[in-house]
């Protein structure tokens, strides 16, 4: 009866004096306007059939512009234009280009082709440069750590210079540089061979230092060798006046010319009494291509006895002399950068590894990045294991504080902390991981290039020959296949070895040299090699393979011998190169099966062939003479004709001479053979040879250079 007004004004007047009454009335309220408000957008039914829904105009959909670019990947393209990677490769392969093999990281460097699949995307195409370009630039800038620029001329200073000793085996390197140093080191180094790299300073009268690299001269350690010399700036080539140039010479001279570094030469053992200097000259000239000072080059060479001292004053004032000219700098100020010349696992130190500082002052505590490892300096320590406090440019140390053993030859740089050191180090592993799928995917691709070269030559010879002899050469080719399979498997013979080492250097030296056996006599398969004392892991490792472990330079843990024991694995310690490699030798020797040698024992010529009655059956007989050595009827005896085809291998059933059975026929007599095989038949001229046989072990065939 009321309308809305009038029932809001006598609700007003009803709930004036009470709080709960008031919120019931707010509520009876709003449901008083909200039904009011239905009420009012209700529409008729005869309004309703009247209504006539508007009219929208369709306008073609315009097609999207993505960018596109030359080298673009499949991915590249399904990420612009929104398509999942499998939808673009069914587009693809739908298209013309259907014979073309993609996948999600082919690249696409022919822009036609790349337009034709945009638009069979349903997409417009407009060609730009590569937009990841710049960006990858940039991320690689912040993400690695990366050299700092050349310092201005006027804010470095002069350093000391690094030396390199090379030169062959034996020729006196490591006693010139143990006169120079007064320290007994050629004496206690195993076989007189330098086994890695030793870094050290020498001090001189005058106060300047010098840093020395001895580097091993052995054949074995070429790779060492070689790191030496891109870390130095002038290389002193010792050669022996009485041996001469040698083959680890002329690659001494090889690497020093490779890595841009001046040579100085050293002609040792002048005063040996088969000393030859003029000689030596010569060969260096010839075959060492170095042209020396006294035929008007600039290779200075300095005679001396590195065993005496003689002429060291000459030899250290032409270092000082090169050094002057080439104006050696550096700039002194923090952060460092440098190179690991070698790594080790250390007993009682940890994790040690020898660095030449090349720029910049080295403190400790300094983080450190070298490669994928990184590490805080806690310990810094000279030759003599003297502890540090700083180092500054050519100064050759000892860091302890590895996370990790650094690779030898790998570069050093120093991070502000070690958050920076775990960011970079895992971008060089992203990076290294990424390389090795790229690396993969180009030999894959490469292998199924040339598996469908293979199939499509064998289809053709298949469709040339018809049904009836594909289907026979298909059934001999796989029974072959098979067969080979199987008689790789059954008669394989293998020696699995582990191999530990006491330092980085010598364990690359080792494998190096194992890489060089390519027989098939014996295969020889490293199943785990490393740095350090043998542990229980080695063990475990060999007990897996049956392998044999050999230690080079370093010991055995305990738990590790007792486990060895146990599972009776053998433990070989070596420190010297060469008797382990031929202790490997020995060890596959040893596997091969024996095999029988014929030995002679003497040899005769059929002279006539007689035919006797025997039984109403003509049998046989030769008459012979012994040309040499002894015939022995209990021997065996082989027929050859004609100088190569053997008629016959056995025994002989009678051997007279005269009409005497006898048991030996010596040089020169005559006799009458006859062999158990009755239907061969012997011609004038024929060779018989009395043999015995014996089992003689197999020896594989390995030029290792020793």
């Amino acid at each position: 009866m009321f309308n809305t007004a009038g029932k809001i004004s006598l609700l007003n007047n009803l709930v004036r004096s009470s709080p709960l009454r008031v919120c019931c009335y707010e509520l009876f309220k709003a449901n008083i306007c909200s039904s009011n408000t239905l009420r009012k957008k209700r529409v008729p039914r005869e309004e309703k059939k009247t209504i006539v829904s508007p009219v929208i105009n369709l306008k073609p959909k315009q097609k999207k512009t993505i960018d596109i670019w030359k080298n673009m990947t499949v991915s590249e393209l399904a990420s612009a234009t929104g398509i999942p990677v499998d939808n673009v490769l069914k587009i693809i392969e739908l298209g013309q280009n259907a014979h073309l093999y993609f996948e999600p990281t082919s690249v696409m460097d022919n822009v036609s082709i790349l337009r034709e699949i945009v638009k069979k995307c349903g997409f417009k195409s407009n060609l730009t440069s590569n937009p990841n370009t710049n960006k990858k630039l940039s991320d690689d800038h912040l993400k690695d750590a990366i050299k700092r620029p050349p310092a201005p001329y006027e804010s470095t200073i002069v350093r000391n210079p690094v030396v390199t000793i090379m030169g062959h085996v034996d020729h006196g390197k490591t006693t010139l540089l143990d006169t120079l140093r007064n320290a007994s080191v050629a004496k206690s180094e195993f076989g007189a061979i330098t086994q890695h790299i030793g870094a050290f300073p020498v001090i001189l009268e005058n106060g300047k230092k010098i840093t020395f690299l001895d580097t091993p001269g052995h054949a074995a350690f070429a790779t060492i060798r070689s790191r030496g010399a891109q870390v130095t700036d002038i290389v002193v080539l010792v050669v022996a006046a009485d041996d001469g140039v040698k083959e680890q010479t002329i690659e001494s001279i090889r690497m020093a010319k490779h890595a841009k570094v001046p040579i100085i030469v050293a002609i040792n053992k002048i005063d040996k009494p088969t000393a030859n200097i003029e000689r030596c000259k010569k060969m260096l000239q010839t075959q060492g291509g170095l042209d020396l000072e006294e035929f008007g080059g600039t290779v200075q060479v300095v005679q001396i006895s590195a065993l005496h001292g003689t002429n060291f004053n000459d030899l250290i004032e032409s270092i000082l002399t090169q050094a002057e000219v080439l104006d050696l700098r550096a700039d002194p100020n923090p952060p460092a950068e440098g190179v690991i010349i070698e790594s080790k696992l250390d007993n009682q130190k940890g994790k040690l590894a020898t660095v030449l500082v090349q720029r910049g002052k080295l403190l400790n505590n300094s983080i450190l990045v070298a490669g994928t490892v990184w590490g805080r300096v806690r310990t810094m320590m000279d030759h003599q294991n003297n502890v540090l406090q700083e180092a500054n440019p050519s100064d050759a140390i000892q860091l302890i504080g590895w996370k990790d053993l650094p690779q030898a030859g790998q570069e050093f740089l120093q991070v502000s902390s070690d958050r920076r050191a775990r960011e970079v180090v895992d971008y060089r592993i992203s990076k290294s991981i990424e390389q090795k799928q790229i690396e993969d995917s180009i030999y894959i691709s490469s292998k199924l290039e040339q598996h469908n070269k293979e199939y499509q030559s064998h289809l053709a010879e298949k469709k040339k020959g018809g049904i009836f002899r594909r289907r026979k050469f298909s059934t001999v080719y796989q029974e072959k296949q098979l067969e080979n399979r199987k008689n790789v498997k059954e008669d394989e013979i293998c020696l699995n070895v582990v191999v530990k080492g006491d330092v980085i250097g010598s364990v690359e030296a080792i494998l190096d040299v194992l890489e060089t056996y390519e027989s098939n006599q014996c295969k020889l398969d490293i199943v785990h090699y490393g740095v350090g004392n043998v542990c229980v892991t080695d063990i475990e490792y060999a007990d897996a393979f049956k392998a044999i472990v050999y230690a080079f330079n370093v010991g055995s843990l305990k738990d590790a011998e007792e486990n060895a024991k146990q599972n009776g694995i053998t433990i070989k310690q070596h420190n010297i190169i060469y008797k382990l490699v031929d202790d490997i030798k020995e060890e596959m020797n040893n596997c091969l099966p024996p095999v029988e040698v014929e030995d002679v024992q003497g040899e005769a010529n059929v002279l006539q062939e007689f035919l006797i009655n025997e039984n109403k059956k003509k049998i046989p007989v030769a008459g012979c003479r012994c040309t040499s050595g002894t015939l022995k009827k209990a021997a065996l005896f082989k027929v050859i004709r004609d100088q190569d085809t053997v008629l016959y291998r056995g025994k002989l059933s009678s051997l007279r001479h005269l009409k005497d059975e006898v048991a030996t026929i010596k040089t020169n007599m005559e006799c009458g053979l006859r062999l158990e095989d009755t239907n061969i038949r012997l011609n004038p001229g024929d060779k018989i040879v009395c043999y015995t046989l014996r089992e003689q072990q197999q020896k594989i065939t390995w030029e290792t250079g020793f």
